[in-house]
């Protein structure tokens, strides 16, 4: 499935390597600031990862279903994991005030699915959001990286469910013995997971810089052949 982080002292670098079953999919730029991949699981396109100029990220990861938070009509205190990362692309949510908004407002799945939302603001604080389960909030001074997966991590570190993902353990034990983070780093430690056979492939890798303000990727797991986009907003506008 997929396989996302983010690493935070020297430079601000997040990762994410996108393990796909046939699903059509796109990058969209139409909005300067942000990188965005839109994904056609057959009822559009919908925003299922991207980064901006600024350093925020979020993504939306299939995870296994607990049997709550199904889906509910959007209100104002109910929305929905794909409305949710909509109104983050369009600034109706503001990431530095996503503890406030996450108080008041409940997030369900979207119909007949099951996901989770890691989201990063522009400081490197992360939240993942996991209807039916709960919010986990990782502050960016906490630790050097954060690691999201396909496998609950509410579960993980609430519930003592013990960890069953080998992409989760492997990224986390490189980054644990890495001295120092940058960009080639980080597309081997995706690399080393990436998926090549199966139902799941790993079909678009991206790392982002925030020194250097460029998202890199690669397609189809040729991790020699890199692409990249420079971001050219204005930090100051934050």
């Amino acid at each position: 499935m997929c396989t996302s982080f983010i690493y935070r002292e020297q430079d601000t670098i997040i990762g994410m390597n996108f393990d796909n079953d046939g699903m059509k999919y796109s990058i969209d730029t139409k909005n300067s600031n942000w990188f965005t991949v839109q994904v056609d699981g057959g009822c559009g396109k919908y925003p299922s990862f991207g980064v901006d100029c600024f350093g925020r990220f979020f993504n939306n990861l299939v995870v296994n279903s607990n049997g709550k938070g199904l889906y509910r009509r959007p209100s104002k205190k109910v929305t929905h994991t794909t409305k949710f990362i909509v109104d983050i692309l369009k600034g109706v949510i503001c990431t530095e005030n996503l503890g406030e908004y996450l108080k008041s407002v409940e997030v369900v799945n979207t119909p007949d699915s099951s996901c989770h939302n890691m989201i990063c603001d522009s400081n490197g604080n992360v939240w993942v959001v996991e209807p039916g389960r709960g919010t986990i909030i990782n502050q960016a001074k906490s630790s050097p990286f954060f690691v999201m997966t396909n496998f609950s991590l509410w579960d993980y570190l609430h519930e003592n469910v013990e960890c069953n993902c080998d992409r989760f353990k492997a990224v986390s034990s490189a980054f644990e013995k890495s001295e120092q983070v940058n960009v080639e780093t980080a597309f081997s430690i995706l690399n080393s997971v990436s998926q090549r056979n199966g139902e799941w492939i790993t079909t678009f890798s991206m790392v982002y810089s925030k020194n250097f303000n460029t998202v890199y990727y690669c397609l189809n797991g040729n991790f020699s052949e890199r692409f990249e986009y420079k971001f050219l907003c204005d930090k100051n506008e934050l």
